[in-house]
């Protein structure tokens, strides 16, 4: 505990005193466990009341989780927004693999049970955070080894599938923990399954640079247009871009369509970050769920009412007085005399509420600025139609593109 001296000891005694917080047997699973929201609140409620700067706060949680629970170094301890989950993870119910399959099929997943591995995806990966998550790791990709290290297309054809299963691997242990053994299980497990997904991104991250008159890129690109190389004096044959359709693509054919369809998709991108910009903005004039509009129609239908009653009370106010001058008995012209008392004070009243509705009118200034952002917000939905449009005229072209690219980045030459 001398990584975290005093502060460990409270978060244990957080966690004893809150128990039934905590779901054993998670999810059916006598090796998984989740400390619920509640919990967790409490636990942060007390660590971010640390004031010391030098501790990280994730990492101290971790550790005093560990600690609690008295787990592994192979267990999993992962904070989510919602709450944390553990996940017991023993290295006695890994598979051993001999070392003469170490690059078999059968260390696939690192000796991991395949259920186990999908239980685990299942439970901590939703299909949006999965979604985000291969889009980062072809980034990575592309950042890494293409933009950064220039890699040929003979280092990329031999070297691809394991760059991309370990900045898998690097990212899960990242975001979750330093389970070295199930987490190289993992990333093999999880590039299977979304191999598709990682290299449509890849293909697309490409053809954006191409479109950016990226020159390595357009390079690496136009090997694919080769058809047959020499390599140490054998011949291969290159995988070619064939679309579905039987047409082949090379970099001069598709990049008028890469570099349209790429602005269209970067323009529509930033107008919808424009048009939420100004509905942000818009949002703030709002009285209640009203636009200001709307608002000082409706304070103009509530003054309207008002002085409508105002004049049923001076028709009433009349007759009253017209009653009261005719009238002889002194009894009765008392109970007049209240009634007309009655009704002025009624009117008194109607008028400072009246006089209240106008106070309440939105200045000109507000209105004004509505209207503006309001017209402002018409344009860029009109122009935003138009880009979807032409986006749309062209969407099949570039898919016919990216698949073909896909295809390409997923297969090898082969020796004739």
């Amino acid at each position: 505990m001398k990584k975290f001296p005093y502060y460990v000891d409270d978060i244990i005694d957080i966690i004893d005193e809150n128990e039934e917080h905590i779901l054993y047997d998670y999810n059916a699973r006598d090796d998984q466990l989740l400390i619920k929201s509640e919990l967790r609140k409490k636990i942060f409620k007390f660590v971010d009341s640390i004031e010391d700067e030098k501790i990280d706060k994730k990492e101290l949680v971790k550790f005093a989780i560990r600690e609690a629970f008295e787990l592994k170094d192979s267990d999993i301890v992962m904070i989510k927004q919602e709450s944390i989950f553990i996940k017991l993870f023993d290295l006695k119910n890994k598979k051993e693999i001999p070392l003469a399959e170490q690059n078999t099929i059968a260390n696939r997943f690192n000796g991991i049970k395949e259920e186990e591995l999908k239980s685990f995806m299942t439970d901590n990966f939703s299909p949006k955070e999965s979604k985000s998550f291969f889009r980062l790791v072809a980034k990575l990709f592309v950042e890494r080894y293409f933009l950064g290290k220039h890699i040929d297309n003979q280092e990329y054809e031999k070297n691809v599938f394991s760059y991309i299963q370990l900045i898998i691997y690097e990212q899960l242990t990242y975001i979750f923990d330093d389970s070295n053994e199930f987490f190289k299980g993992c990333s093999g497990y999880i590039f299977r399954i979304h191999f598709k997904e990682v290299f449509e991104n890849i293909a697309e991250l490409m053809l954006t640079q191409i479109a950016l008159s990226n020159d390595y890129m357009t390079e690496f690109l136009k090997y694919y247009s080769l058809d047959i190389v020499v390599v140490d004096g054998v011949k291969y044959r290159v995988p070619f871009l064939e679309a579905k359709n039987g047409l082949k693509w090379n970099v001069l054919s598709m990049l008028s369509i890469v570099k349209l369809y790429t602005k269209t998709k970067s323009l529509i991108n930033e107008t919808n970050h424009h048009i939420d910009k100004k509905e942000d903005e818009i949002l703030k004039l709002y009285i209640g769920k009203l636009t200001p509009v709307e608002y000082n129609s409706q304070i103009i239908e509530n003054k309207n009412k008002i002085s409508d009653l105002l004049m049923e009370q001076e028709r009433e106010l009349d007759k009253f007085y017209d009653s009261f001058k005719l009238e002889k008995d002194e009894d009765k012209r008392v109970s007049l005399r209240q009634e007309i008392k009655s009704i002025k004070k009624y009117m008194q009243e109607l008028r400072k509420e009246r006089e209240e509705e106008k106070n309440k009118y939105i200045g000109k200034a507000e209105i004004n600025k509505f209207l503006l952002f309001d017209k402002e917000i018409d344009t860029l939905l009109r122009y935003l139609k138009n880009e979807v449009r032409i986006l749309e005229q062209n969407e099949e072209s570039f898919n016919s593109i990216k698949n073909s690219l896909v295809k390409a980045l997923t297969s090898k030459k082969q020796k004739l």
